[in-house]
């Protein structure tokens, strides 16, 4: 009797807002390093991290001081070198928490054998393994996709499906990708595809400005683990 081919789903979590908080300690790294790096930090204080890219960051908070995309993208070697030397320091002296419901969902989609569990999020590569290892979450996720990967959060869906496709060997149909995050740039990324788009406020965007942008589903946080399982998994 031949086989039932098993159908697998993707699963792609943001960190910032969405996984945890880590209370400020990457912002802070990234401008310390940057003001060593660069001599001086533009206007980054002034900038709205929320969903964007650590490139996209940077580029707007530099490119008023008069550097051009290459002139920072040519010191980008040295900023992460001290960013992410800053992050592993201050993120174990920030108040960093887990968001409610999260841990009790990631484990049971990290168990299921027809789920691939990744995250998905503008920060660099490193500094995601660094927040997810603060709570030892690391292993749970097969698959990630970052900052390093796309210059806007919009381009990483389609390099997370080639990744899965070249690594993996499975080719997973956008709609069967679910995109969880908290701030409108998650749930854009998921509608540019047509992938699932489930919006979470525990982030700092507010509830009307999430639903404007019309997610699939939203929640003020993960609690109901049940409920958004069944979402998921549906």
């Amino acid at each position: 009797m031949q086989e039932r081919e098993v159908h697998i789903k993707a699963v792609f979590f943001d960190i910032d807002g969405t996984i945890l908080d880590c209370s400020g300690a990457g912002k802070k790294s990234l401008i310390k390093a940057t003001l060593e790096v660069f001599g001086t930090i533009g206007n980054m204080k002034m900038v709205d991290f929320q969903g964007k890219t650590d490139p996209v960051i940077l580029i707007e908070s530099l490119h008023n001081m008069g550097f051009s995309e290459q002139s920072i993208a040519e010191k980008s070697g040295a900023l992460k070198e001290k960013y992410f030397s800053y992050l592993e320091k201050f993120i174990l002296e920030h108040d960093s928490r887990i968001m409610p419901g999260v841990m009790e969902i990631i484990e049971s989609l990290a168990g299921n054998d027809r789920v691939l569990l990744g995250v998905l999020t503008g920060n660099f590569r490193e500094s995601a393994r660094i927040k997810l290892d603060r709570f030892n979450l690391s292993a749970f996720f097969k698959i990630g996709v970052y900052g390093d990967d796309a210059p806007v959060r919009n381009g990483l869906p389609p390099v997370a499906r080639g990744l899965i496709r070249d690594t993996l060997g499975l080719d997973i149909d956008y709609g069967d990708m679910t995109i969880i995050g908290d701030t409108v740039y998650d749930i854009d990324c998921a509608k540019n595809v047509g992938a699932v788009s489930i919006a979470v406020g525990t982030g700092w965007a507010d509830r009307e400005r999430l639903l404007a942008r019309g997610p699939d589903h939203y929640f003020e946080d993960l609690r109901d683990t049940g409920r958004v399982l069944d979402i998921i998994l549906s």
